[in-house]
């Protein structure tokens, strides 16, 4: 059962930090960092993407004013991510390459890795969470107190509920205090819109945020709709507290992603990637090409789309230069700094990235130029096209229509997928189209349309928007993919359980032509490049569980138990 969702929580904690904490970042040429990072994201959720359901209008405001990163990636799971975020290292450097730190878990990212509020603190930053860790907790040294951070309000593991909490404002004044004098590394893993620990409704949101989507028929869509919105609520209270007390003028906000989105019902979410092929936890696309951008008024270049390749390990150093500091004096990391890069629009830092190497899950794939290698275990039955969620049943209609897992097709499920096929022939049919029709047309009528789309002309394209926490506006064209006709062969043409795929990404983001077979040289090359990755890979941390950290043994609780 929710009230008011812990966006709040966060929120009044966020906002009095930074109207109280004026003085260190005044006094200080350092700037301030906010890192913001959203969970579970998908990358059609938002409408900087082109995305027309769900309106980000003070995510776009940051983006279109700032920097859109379209050539950017993550993991494809959140252990691994924020792994590589803190660290600058990628997970298979860290043993953080295989999966998620999953309850009762005796493992987390190694004690030896120095991570990113520590590298700041000595630069002279004062360090803060508010929000996720899932870096490991079963020993307090694991935790974010131990390990940089001066404050954590938010919690240790991979997803709660979503209740109300509040703190008590002498707290806040007493983690704040110590902050005088210094530059101020905000961290802010939102739990949005992650699904909710399943011990209750998965997706969670106030009504009044649900009552804004109802031209969004299917319930869970509506519902995940009120949850980003919340979000992009809260992104515009954060955005608007830097700016009342100041401190913007000398801020760097950065927002991210951890993973692709969970879509089409994958982890009890409805997120989207669409046209993007696959979901959280696969290393296609749809799972692992970020939704990033940064913000700055301190940019020598704003306002444009970044198409140079840009990895998530790559923050650390970026940071870390911006913030003052030598990033050539960092040892054994395999991000780049790229700070240039941004503040210009200069030249490309990076010529390829690692996506994953996972040992336990037999699967790896690596990026070099233009070209993506995929080998090993994709997550069949995971590995489709998934529209956004609109109709009361797209849930199971679409999910079916994509739907490759060989292990699920029995003669009763082949003659329902054909028959779907047939009905939902590329996207949605007519019967389905003169549907959303009449929901869009409801749409139209809505308030929330007007906050979306206000004085579009009919031939115009570009968005128009007032954030709604801010009294800023901006216009913007949406950053979108285009993949062409889908080939009637791409869900079969790639078995990389079989042999290696291969795909020309700038051209066919969505991936659809596999070019292994006419590309053999190319195929080659890229093997032996995630050869020489893995030589350096360390074997995975992960352990068995241990029924001593479970809650019930603790009073409910989730807590060090080692």
């Amino acid at each position: 059962m929710y009230t008011v969702n812990s966006f709040k929580r966060y929120l009044l904690f966020v906002v009095f930090l930074m109207t109280t904490c004026i003085a260190p970042s005044l006094a200080s040429q350092q700037p301030n960092i906010i890192l913001i990072v959203a969970d579970d994201l998908g990358y059609n959720d938002v409408s900087f993407h082109g995305s027309n359901q769900i309106p980000t209008p003070n995510i776009d405001f940051l983006g279109y004013t700032g920097i859109i990163l379209n050539n950017y990636y993550v993991s494809p799971i959140c252990t691994p991510t924020r792994s590589a975020l803190m660290t600058g290292r990628h997970p298979i450097h860290t043993g953080m390459q295989s999966g998620v730190i999953v309850g009762t878990q005796p493992y987390g990212l190694p004690l030896n890795e120095t991570i990113l509020p520590q590298y700041l603190n000595l630069l002279g930053y004062s360090s803060h969470i508010v929000g996720k860790w899932h870096l490991g907790m079963f020993k307090w040294e694991y935790t974010p107190l131990y390990r940089g951070f001066k404050s954590h309000i938010g919690y240790y593991q991979g997803c709660e509920d979503y209740y109300t909490h509040t703190y008590e404002a002498n707290l806040i004044l007493t983690l704040c205090f110590s902050s005088f004098h210094q530059p101020l590394f905000l961290y802010l893993p939102f739990q949005s819109v992650h699904s909710g620990n399943g011990d209750s409704t998965h997706l969670q949101a106030p009504k009044r945020y649900i009552d804004k989507f109802q031209y969004i028929e299917n319930g869970q869509r509506r519902i995940y709709a009120a949850m980003l919105s919340a979000l992009d609520d809260a992104i515009g209270e954060i955005y608007d507290a830097l700016k009342n007390s100041g401190l913007l003028d000398n801020s760097i906000i950065v927002f991210t992603t951890d993973n692709g989105g969970p879509a089409n019902g994958f982890d009890f979410n409805a997120a989207n990637n669409y046209p993007l092929r696959g979901v959280k936890a696969t290393l296609w696309e749809g799972g692992m090409r970020g939704v990033g951008l940064v913000h700055s008024p301190l940019l020598q270049k704003q306002g444009y789309v970044s198409e140079q390749m840009f990895h998530v390990c790559d923050w650390l150093p970026t940071f870390y230069k911006a913030a003052g500091g030598d990033p050539s004096t960092l040892k054994n990391l395999d991000g780049f700094n790229s700070w240039e890069m941004l503040n210009t629009n200069g030249n490309p830092i990076r010529s390829k990235m690692l996506h994953n190497i996972d040992p336990l899950d037999k699967s790896a794939a690596i990026r070099v130029g233009d070209y993506k290698l995929l080998v090993g275990n994709v997550m069949s039955g995971w590995d489709g096209w998934y529209p956004p969620y609109q109709l009361y049943d797209d849930q199971k209609l679409l999910h079916y229509s994509n739907y490759t897992d060989k292990t699920f097709q029995s003669s009763g499920m082949l003659m329902l997928r054909d028959k779907l096929q047939k009905q939902y022939s590329e996207f949605w049919p007519k019967q389905v189209t003169s549907r959303l029709e009449e929901l869009y047309t409801f749409y139209q009528k809505s308030d929330i349309y007007s906050k979306f789309r206000p004085n579009l002309g009919k031939n115009e394209t570009s968005l128009l928007f007032s954030p709604q926490k801010s009294s800023n506006t901006f216009s913007g064209t949406p950053v979108t993919l285009n993949c062409g006709p889908k080939p009637s062969n791409a869900s079969d043409n790639c078995k990389p359980n079989v042999a290696p795929c291969l795909y020309h990404i700038p051209s066919d983001p969505c991936e659809y032509n596999n070019l292994a077979f006419s590309k053999p040289d190319i195929v080659t090359e890229l093997l032996n490049e995630l050869k020489a990755y893995s030589d350096t890979m360390v074997p995975p941390g992960n352990k068995p569980y241990d029924d001593a950290g479970n809650p019930t043994r603790h009073g409910g609780a989730w807590v060090p138990w080692q």
